[in-house]
This record gives C-alpha cells, structure tokens and sequence, in this order.
C-alpha cells in the first residue's frame, strides 16, 4: 500500500508543478476542479441516467399528486407511501456509483488535508514532538533520545507520562528549511522531516504504527518499522486558513466550493442525472 500512496503523491506532485512552491491557494484551487469534475465523470460513467431520471420523475409525480389531491386524505397518504418508494428507488440506483466514489474521494481528501491542513513552523518558534509507545512498554525504562539535524535543536523533554506511555521533546527552529529529526528508542530509529519553510507543499503531523490505510491516512510522513517500539508520532503544526473572496477560510470550503464548480461544468458539458 505504500508504494500506491507514493505514486498517487507523485501524481499530485506533478498536477501541481505549474504553480510552483509557494502558489498554495491555486494549486488547491486546481486540484479542487479536478478532483469535482473527475468525480462527476466517474459518476456518470458508473450510473444509469434513464434510471435515474425515471424514479426522479416518478417521485415528483407522487408529490404533485398529493398536492393536487390535497382534500382527499386516503388519495394523499397512498402518494405519501408511493412517493417514499420512488424515493428508496432512486437512492438504489445512485448508491453504486457512490460506492465506487467513496475510496478515491477518501484518499485525496487525506492527501489534500497533508498539502493544506497546517502551516510550516517558522524559524525561531518552538514545537512539540510527540510519541506514544506500543503497548506494554514503560516510557520511564524505555531508553530514548532525540537526534536532531542542522537548523533544529532539542529545546527540553523528554517529558515522560505513564498512562499514555508517551514520550514529548520541545524542538526549536533554529532556522528555516526543512530538517530531520531521528528518534531512537531502545535501538530503533525513526527519522521525520519537520518542515520549516512556506515552499514546501507536503506536511506530515502524524503517523502511526503500519496498518492497511496508515499510508493513505497520512501520507507526509515515512511508515513506521513493524519491529519499532513507538506506536504513534505527531508533530504539532499551527493551522492556516486561505482566502476566499473577503474571508479568511479553511480549506475543505474551498475544496467544497471549487469541487462543485468542477462537478457543475462536467455536467453541463456532458449531462447526467444525480
């Protein structure tokens, strides 16, 4: 699953090379219209127009119906049920492509939320590296240290808590750019990048232990070893916002806005029936 997670990045990467590495809104702009009018695509490929149409007419039929018979209460509740129906119908006949829709709309939504969902941290600000072990292991016996690589420095930590068998480093930018940070624990090493600079477009914050979807999930930072002791990393981003007309907004409403855009010209250059 990995190595479909990387090239479906890499397949981003390259939509995105037109904008360069600091144009972060229009690149998510793009990506927003590709992702609505590819999805109507599928859409209509998967689904039967005819079908469709007929249960909406059928449904709206059934609600004329009862709104002409208004006066005749038996007339009204035999189109209430008929009208219940032609509904059930219509959402049998779209619920496939739906399915078909789910998997890939979830994957770009995880990656988009990596490229979008959080800002660097600037040089001169501080952070916190977080780790929580695998089950079993003590946080207090466990050895651990933090390696830190040129323009980042461990500023305190660890700070250790039982419970939540978590380990916490507070990290300092010393300047920008994007730095690895390798942990060891009892032998194992896991080095991430922490990201320092506006150019960069990929930001991972988390990542657990190996699973089926953790490669899909989040994507912006390397699997973890199966073998390793730590069962989750995150790093602690600020968030940011992106402009849209007069406000300042998050980007699932730009994702959302410019998606139906794409979605609304598919559907006018080709048809079809949702």
């Amino acid at each position: 699953m990995e190595f479909v997670s990387k090239s479906i990045t890499s397949v981003i990467n390259v939509l995105l090379v037109p904008f360069g590495t600091t144009h972060h809104t229009l690149g998510l702009v793009w990506l927003s219209l590709l992702t609505g009018a590819g999805m109507a695509y599928v859409f209509k490929l998967t689904s039967d127009r005819r079908k469709i149409k007929k249960s909406k007419d059928r449904f709206k039929s059934f609600i004329l119906e009862m709104r002409i018979y208004q006066d005749d209460l038996g007339v009204v509740f035999t189109a209430f049920f008929s009208a219940l129906r032609a509904n059930l119908v219509y959402l049998r006949h779209v619920l496939v492509p739906f399915l078909v829709l789910v998997v890939p709309a979830a994957v770009i939504f995880m990656q988009l939320d990596e490229r979008y969902g959080r800002s660097h941290i600037p040089a001169g600000s501080t952070t916190v590296l977080t780790v929580v072990l695998a089950e079993g292991a003590d946080p207090f016996g466990i050895r651990s240290f933090v390696a830190c690589g040129p323009g980042v420095s461990v500023d305190a930590g660890p700070v250790r808590i039982r419970e939540e068998r978590e380990l916490d480093w507070r990290l300092k930018i010393d300047s920008s750019g994007t730095h690895d940070v390798t942990l060891s624990i009892e032998g194992h090493d896991y080095t991430v990048p922490l990201v320092a600079e506006p150019a960069h477009r990929m930001i991972g914050s988390t990542r657990s232990a190996s699973s089926f979807v953790e490669s899909f999930l989040h994507p912006g930072l390397p699997p973890i070893p199966d073998n390793s002791p730590i069962k989750t990393v995150k790093l602690h981003y600020p968030g940011v916002s992106y402009q849209l007309l007069l406000w300042r907004v998050h980007w699932i409403v730009i994702f959302l806005v410019y998606s139906l855009v794409g979605a609304v010209a598919v559907k006018l250059l080709v048809g079809f029936e949702i």
